[in-house]
């Protein structure tokens, strides 16, 4: 492609005359230096730790030849230096160009909020691939369209990858995404260039505040509100304290959903089920035209909530409301309230909820369903804030009769200094709480001492298939670890182990 096509309406000026250089052919695009060849163009992006500008050198030598900077830097005469404001931006921009401008063809829907987001864009491509639109998504557990998946280092993919992954996605078929939109995402400009057909805010609590993500509060729920201004129609959750905010910054059209307040769409007469694969939950959805029955394999309030707003955006888009309602009652997100059916007499669930408003709303929930003791296996990610690893702990402390404190993705810190701060909750609790930092021992130790009815949840990890250990991805699959406990378990006491 055209230098001038890539840079249509990317405000830079130039080291050389924009008429010599605006038909150079740009090959692709690379805002990490190992990646360029050439005819590449190199995006120099100041991140939080590393400043792509040391790398323009590297990127040089490797024959790229068009660079985008926010300063100056010492390259060969035949150097192209585009001088920009701020290189994210125009990565957005570039890279939205470069791949066409693949959001503009396909109905993408956002979803923000601090709990909430992976559950409702997997439930929502679920029930629109049922109805017969094909619907990819992008989030926390990866990119997945058509059969192919592909991982994501981040819950909102960097600008250049998002449109790429728009452009395949385009070209596959598909018609529909529904994709998380994180804080941090709309923080550093991600989605700056992608056109929203929907925006969806589930809630929002105090998280991802610290040196290295939001300095403030207020700053997290001006990211958040942001992605109001650049979608068409908004879907919120009024029962949110922080909803008002939003909308007043909203600056597309808004409807609303609810359980407790005049709504567009709201939940009515709920009621709890559980099974040995599954805790449900069933309600009256009432709308301004009709009302009608929802299941949902999965329980809560939160679920509930979920489900508000996958309804809400059906509607919009016009889907049958059967097929709706069907799909929503089979949908099942991996790791998330993700019930594990290897133990006859306890109830063993996998979650992601690794903050102290997550935690609350599961154990809380949980304990609406009979049972008889709640445990919780738990653990903070090591070099964040403290002030999560007290939330989880006063949490913990509080609901459960008993927990494991173990680590979770500890990176450079030692578990025991994060298992230390967690401890300090639980002074003059009536929970109990063993420690054990090695996860795989801990998971183990639950499914072994698991009693006829007790519900036991290993917290934090969800769908992740690693543990961030000294900068490093290890390998680690909980759901694997507990099934084999399980087996072993079942077996010492006789029960016949199917295959």
């Amino acid at each position: 492609m055209k230098l001038f096509k890539v840079m249509e309406d990317v405000n830079f000026t130039s080291n050389k005359p924009w008429e010599e250089i605006k038909d150079v052919e740009i090959k692709d695009i690379a805002y990490n230096s190992s990646k360029c060849e050439d005819g590449y163009m190199f995006v120099a992006i100041k991140g939080e730790t590393v400043d792509g500008h040391k790398y323009c050198m590297d990127a040089y030598n490797r024959g790229c030849r068009v660079f985008i900077i926010n300063d100056d830097i010492e390259l060969g005469e035949d150097a192209i230096k585009l001088f920009v404001k701020d290189s994210r931006i125009a990565l957005s921009k570039a890279s939205a160009n470069y791949f066409g401008n693949p959001s503009k063809e396909l109905k993408v829907i956002g979803v923000t909020g601090t709990k909430g987001k992976t559950t409702i864009t997997n439930y929502i491509s679920e029930v629109l691939n049922s109805s017969g639109v094909n619907t990819g998504v992008i989030g926390t557990n990866g990119t997945f369209y058509n059969g192919i998946s592909e991982k994501t280092v981040n819950t909102t993919p960097e600008s250049y990858e998002l449109h790429r992954i728009f452009r395949k996605m385009l070209d596959s078929g598909v018609k529909c995404v529904s994709m998380e939109v994180s804080s941090g995402g709309v923080m550093m400009n991600r989605v700056e260039d992608v056109e929203f057909d929907v925006a969806i805010f589930s809630n929002l609590s105090p998280d991802h505040i610290g040196p290295k993500e939001h300095p403030t509060f207020e700053h997290y729920l001006e990211c958040k509100s942001r992605l109001f201004t650049l979608a068409k129609h908004g879907i919120i959750n009024i029962d949110d304290e922080y909803a008002k905010e939003v909308i007043n910054k909203a600056t597309c059209d808004i409807e609303t959903f609810s359980m407790y307040k005049d709504s567009d769409v709201m939940a009515k007469n709920i009621e709890y089920s559980k099974a040995i694969d599954s805790l449900g939950v069933s309600f009256t959805c009432h709308t301004k035209e009709e009302e009608f029955p929802c299941y949902i394999c999965s329980p809560g309030e939160f679920s509930i909530y979920n489900a508000l707003a996958v309804i809400a955006v059906c509607r919009y888009l016009g889907v049958n409301k059967e097929t709706m309602i069907n799909s929503l009652g089979q949908a099942k997100v991996n790791g998330r309230v993700e019930v594990l059916p290897i133990l006859p007499y306890a109830t063993v669930i996998i979650d992601y909820a690794h903050n102290g408003v997550s935690l609350e709303n599961i154990l809380q929930t949980l304990k609406k369903y009979d049972h008889n003791r709640l445990i919780c296996l738990f653990g903070s990610v090591g070099g964040r804030t403290e002030l999560r690893r007290k939330e989880l702990g006063d949490v913990a402390s509080r609901e459960c009769d008993l927990c494991i404190l173990t680590s979770d993705n500890p990176d450079f810190e030692d578990p025991m200094n994060v298992i230390k701060d967690i401890a300090e909750s639980f002074e003059g609790s009536s929970c109990d709480y063993i420690v054990e930092p090695d996860r795989k021992l801990a998971i183990e130790m639950a499914v072994e001492m698991a009693k006829e009815g007790d519900m036991i949840v290993f917290a934090g990890k969800g769908h992740e298939t690693y543990q961030l250990i000294k900068g490093e991805r290890i390998p680690f699959s909980e759901k694997e670890i507990a099934m084999n406990a399980a087996k072993n378990v079942l077996s010492k006491k006789g029960y016949s182990i199917l295959a």
